[in-house]
Order: structure tokens, then sequence, then C-alpha cells
């Protein structure tokens, strides 16, 4: 069938998937002697047959660690002819697992002598539906597990949100978490384990023990009991009792969870976003192959109604016939039953990442609240400063202008206890040039000149600084209003 080439161009490497989710089923019918194009005697083919082809997804182990899982696609290409007796398959997979399956199951049928089921136009029918139910049970099996992964690493990402303490972060979070692409690698070395070769009936039964396997029995379990009804019940973790409310507040297992604070970091909020897409993508499939599947059934069902099948293998296998539908039903139904448990935890991680979001949210305003305490306190600060700042100023000035009237005056008079103002201290009896002057006036000719020269000084000087800083003012303004 050419259509088989829309199948087969899904594989292949690639940096990223390209056709990730194309699906679909494909078939052609030649029963009546009108509609048999294919005949082809050297090749033993007579004509009369039924071809399809289609593909499935199964969720297999891609490595050894235990987050390591893959979607795997196979694709399926089958032509039966019901004259010759004769069926042919094409089968593209990335490993030897079906191989290995469809051996066991040939090898199962096969009898001691040497007939095969293959002999009989009954018989190769019936291995034919068997052989589909092969494809159909891989595409199944392994869901329940690869969701049980995503349902683990969603509570391990976040599910201490719920009752651990949510403050201010102490920094950033050390940590960052890869969310890339990990390689697509192969997967053979998983094809002998015990969980690759497990039947669903294996499956089933380990489903049984495992519901009724005894539960670890919690340890240091609180009990609350109602003062008026007497009646007792246990407590979840870090929940206070209504006779101390603070207890919850001030616990050890409280204060030991505040150094969990910083786990509370966007980087969890991509983790959580990651299974989102990744249970998005698994729904996805799920539903695809219950449509391949489906659309399997109905074409069996439909060519066995048809008047130019033959009537001989109806009869024959009506049985094979009856449990290839009621296999394909049971198939549909855990299908959807992990479709059922997919869309659960799906709204679990919305409400979750909804969570993470207010509680980012919450930090950012807290946050947001404490940086603004600290900038009033801060602001306090400055203004205590500048006041104290301005009040020294003051001083300052003061002591300037004293200094500026009573320096000058202090030299005078320095200068004035020298032997240079001594008037009898000559010993040549030479003429007194300041005879005729007073002390007081001598003073006061020598200072007020030096005074009054002093402040003109300091005047211009500050006037001068004063100018600068008006023009500095106003060129800002004029450079503002040219930006606006």
């Amino acid at each position: 069938m050419p259509e088989f080439l829309d199948f087969l161009v899904c594989f292949g490497y690639r940096s990223r998937p390209q056709d990730a989710y194309f699906s679909g089923f494909r078939q052609r019918t030649c029963l009546s002697a009108s509609n048999q194009v294919s005949n082809v005697p050297e090749l033993a083919w007579s004509g009369s047959e039924i071809s399809m082809c289609y593909n499935l997804r199964s969720a297999e182990r891609s490595g050894s660690g235990p987050n390591d899982w893959s979607i795997r696609l196979c694709a399926v290409h089958h032509t039966f002819d019901l004259k010759n007796v004769r069926s042919n398959w094409i089968i593209i997979k990335n490993n030897n697992v079906l191989k290995e399956r469809i051996e066991q199951a040939s090898s199962s049928h096969s009898s001691s002598d040497t007939t095969t089921p293959f002999d009989t136009l009954d018989g190769a029918f019936a291995a034919a539906l068997n052989t589909h139910l092969v494809f159909c049970d891989l595409a199944v099996e392994q869901w329940r597990w690869y969701i049980n992964n995503l349902d683990e690493q969603f509570q391990e990402s976040s599910g201490k949100t719920l009752t651990a303490y949510v403050g201010l972060p102490p920094g950033p979070p050390t940590s960052n978490e890869d969310f890339s692409k990990r390689p697509r690698t192969d997967t053979d070395f998983i094809d002998g384990s015990i969980l690759g070769r497990m039947s669903r009936a294996q499956t089933l039964l380990s489903e049984k023990f495992s519901v009724t396997s005894p539960k670890p029995k919690i340890q240091n379990e609180r009990i609350y009991t109602d003062p008026e009804s007497k009646l007792s019940q246990p407590l979840p973790p870090h929940v206070a009792t209504d006779s101390d409310p603070m207890s919850a507040v001030n616990s050890p297992e409280r204060d030991a969870e505040h150094g969990e604070r910083q786990d509370f970091s966007f980087a969890k909020l991509q983790k959580v976003q990651y299974i989102e897409e990744k249970v998005h993508e698994a729904l996805l499939v799920i539903r695809l192959n219950i449509a391949v599947i489906r659309q399997l059934k109905q074409y069996y069902d439909t060519i066995s109604k048809s008047e130019h099948f033959p009537q001989k293998v109806i009869q024959e296998c009506q049985d094979d016939l009856e449990q290839f539908r009621f296999r394909i039903d049971g198939i549909q139904d855990d299908l959807q039953m992990q479709v059922i448990r997919g869309e659960t935890l799906l709204q679990l991680l919305r409400d979750r990442k909804a969570l993470l979001h207010s509680i980012l949210e919450y930090r950012n305003t807290e946050y947001n609240k404490s940086s603004t305490k600290n900038m009033v306190s801060m602001t306090d600060d400055m203004n205590d400063i500048a006041r104290k700042t301005k009040i020294e100023t003051v001083s300052m000035k003061v002591i300037t202008v004293v200094t500026l009237f009573f320096l000058p005056g202090t030299f005078i008079s320095t200068l004035m206890s020298t032997e240079i103002f001594h008037s009898n201290s000559d010993n040549h009896q030479r003429p007194d040039a300041y005879a005729h002057f007073s002390p007081i006036h001598l003073y006061l000719i020598a200072s007020l000149p030096l005074t009054f020269a002093a402040v003109i000084i300091w005047a211009a000087l500050h006037w001068l600084e004063e100018h600068k800083e008006k023009l500095k003012a106003q060129a800002r303004r004029a450079e503002s209003l040219l930006t606006v």
C-alpha cells in the first residue's frame, strides 16, 4: 500500500520531533473479482486480499534511570491473500520486542507434527488476528507505569507546597534544573527485563497483589480528642489542636521547614509545567491509540459481514473473531482508564501550578513590603543624618563668621605684642615714630582694614560658588525640557 509511506516517514533521527502526533489507519479490500487489481501469479498473489496499515505508540523505558521514559512508535503493514493463504507483514520498530513476542506467539501455536496454523485459511486468519493483538497489547502495557512516574515527579517537585512554610526566600535558588530533551537511545537492553516481558495476565496478577500489600505504619502519629464528643482521630502533619493553636507555628517541624523555603522558586514552576506538557502528550497519544484500535476492530467487523468474504472462514474462526473483539474491547477500556488517570493528574498539575504561582506572587508582595520597610528605615536614617548635618552646617557657618571677624584682630594683637611696637626698647634713644598714637588707635588702624578685606574676599568667593550652582541648575532644567 502506498499509504504506508505516510507512517514510514515518521521514523529517523531528528533534532526535534516531526509528525510527533501523526496516527491513522489505512485499508484496502479486494474481495470481489472486479477489485482484484494486484493479481500477480508469478509471486503467488491472487489479488483477492485484504490490506491495512496503521501505527501505534507505546511507553517504554529509554535508560536505566527512574525517569528515563520515552514514547516509541510502531508502524504495521499487513496483507492477507484469501485464495493462496499467504500473509505478509512489514513491521517498523526501534527494537526487537515485537519480533520476540511474535516468535513466541507463533511457537506456542505450533504443534508437534509438521502441520502449522498457516497451512489452512482459517488457521492463517486466526494467526493474523493474534498478531494484531500482540501490537495492541504493547500499545497499552506500560502506560500505567509511565503515568505513575509522572505522578512521582509531580509529587517530588511540588508535594510540599501544601504544608511547607511560605515566607520570604533567603536568597536566590542554588540549583537549576535542566528540562532539555534527552537524546533518544536504543532500548534493546530492556527486552530481557521482567517488566518488558510481562504479559497482561501477569500485570493484572501483580496489580492484585500490590493492592492487598500492607502499608507501613506512620510513626509518631498525633491524636486529637474532641472534649465534647470524646471522639479521637489522627491529625495530619503540621496541624495544631484547638487547645494549642500556636503549636503548629512554634513546632520543630515547622522550624525545620523554614530551610525549605528556597524550594519555592521559578524552577519548580517550570518543572510542573514540564510535567504538565508530558501528561498532555501522553493523553493525546493514548486517545490516538484508542482511535486506531477502534478502527482496526471496525474493519474486521465490516469484512466479516461482507458477502464476498469466505463463509468458511467466518464459520471456522467465529470463536477467534469473538475473542478478538473481546480483547480489543478490554484494551480500549484499559486505555480509557489511563485517560481518566491522566486527566485527574492533569487537573492536579493545574491546581498545583496555580498554587505555586500564587506563592511566588505572595513572596514577591512580601519582598516588596520588606524592601519598602527597609527603604522607609533608610529614609528615616538619612533624614536624621541630614538634620544633624544641617545643625553642624549652621554651627560651622557661625564659627566661620566669628573667625572672619576675630582672626584678623587676634593676628594684629599678637603682632603688637612683639618688639616691633615697643617704644621704650631702643637703647640708642632714637625717636619713636608711633609715639603720638595710642595703642588702641594702632590696633584699630591695623585690624579693621584687614577684617573688612577678609569679609569681602569670603563674600566674593561665596557668591561665586552660588552663581556656579545656579548656572548648573539652569542647565539641568534646560536639558530636562529638551528631553521632554
